[in-house]
């Protein structure tokens, strides 16, 4: 019956989900500049936590009554995490928040992180025009009418009143899955974490197949610094959807944290393939370029990365601290330069 109703009511629309080195003396050694000098990496992709953003299609079973997906995630959430932006972004983006860290930073504490990235994705059903009342005539269920307005509310950004439609929904069904992980979705962007969990937690029991309800939950753990538990639900989110590309950077990231740097680029090749106009992950895999102290690779993502997105002031920022440690100091001012000039601080 739903997925009749999805036929005709559905459209598509995105929301928010969760993505920087001064100048110094000469001869001080990689590690001592990256703790003096560099400022954390904050890259990601779009709202709460970390972290820019990607359109997925979402499979027909899902979209029978998916609710809410990433890009500002926890962005909307506003618990930025370090590997995420905030804002909503457009479908297919990533985006950095403006003030990330950036190399420097993460040098003290990229083991001991507890951020994450947080990333985007699409929420596949819109019914703003939908009334309900009609829907009723037409035969919906009561469980299923207060599904569909808790999405409306949650587009609309009134999350107490989405929490109120999901709560009906979850009443009059205890196992409707995709109003737990919407419910979920909204607990997550309030910020109640506890409550986002348990409901992914919930999707998860009810729908094994839930690839986003794994890389959502995968997120938060991530966001709690257990990137071991974080990794092992993005690889559930990647075993159930290969190509699932927030779930593949949030898992780069991951590895990217705990000093996994050739797994972290193997992931960040992989998602640069799939998107190659990602500016992000170009910026990300140049990080771990960096940490592996391969300065010439590293700037040659960062360069890509500003390619991509000229305006990138983080790349900016993170390609003069390369720059800096083959010691082309006059290249790496002139980056400084530039991204204080787009804003970074």
């Amino acid at each position: 019956m739903c997925k009749k109703f999805l036929a005709v009511f559905c459209l598509v629309l995105t929301i928010p989900v969760l993505y920087n080195c001064r100048g110094g003396g000469k001869d001080v050694s990689r590690e001592a500049e990256k703790s003096a000098e560099l400022a954390a990496v904050q890259d990601a992709a779009a709202q709460n936590t970390a972290v820019q953003n990607t359109a997925a299609s979402v499979s027909a079973a899902q979209d029978a009554g998916t609710a809410a997906r990433q890009n500002t995630g926890a962005n909307a959430a506003n618990s930025a995490a370090a590997g995420v932006g905030a804002g909503a972004v457009p479908a297919g983006q990533r985006t950095d928040s403006a003030g990330g860290e950036s190399l420097a930073s993460l040098s003290t504490v990229r083991n001991r992180s507890g951020r994450g990235v947080f990333v985007g994705e699409l929420n596949p059903v819109n019914y703003k025009t939908v009334d309900p009342a009609v829907l009723i005539q037409m035969g919906m269920e009561q469980y299923q009418v207060s599904f569909i307005l808790g999405e409306r509310h949650l587009n609309d950004r009134n999350y107490e009143k989405a929490l109120a439609e999901y709560n009906k929904a979850i009443i009059l069904k205890p196992d409707y899955a995709e109003a737990l992980f919407s419910r979920g979705r909204t607990y997550q962007i309030k910020g109640d974490l506890n409550r986002a969990l348990e409901d992914y937690t919930k999707t998860i029991n009810l729908k094994k197949d839930s690839a986003a309800a794994y890389n959502y939950r995968g997120y938060i753990y991530a966001q709690r610094g257990d990137h071991a538990k974080a990794l092992g639900d993005y690889n559930q989110a990647l075993a159930i959807k290969r190509d699932y590309t927030d779930a593949l950077y949030n898992r780069a990231y991951s590895y990217r944290v705990q000093g996994q740097y050739d797994r972290a680029i193997e992931d960040f090749t992989r998602l640069i393939q799939i998107e190659p106009g990602n500016a992000a992950a170009y910026n990300q895999r140049g990080t771990a370029w960096y940490y592996k102290e391969n300065d010439e690779r590293a700037i040659r993502d960062f360069s890509e990365a500003i390619k991509i997105k000229p305006d990138y002031a983080l790349a900016w920022h993170n390609r003069g601290t390369a720059y800096r440690m083959t010691g082309n100091t006059s290249r790496a001012n002139a980056d400084f330069a530039e991204a204080s000039r787009l804003g970074y601080r």
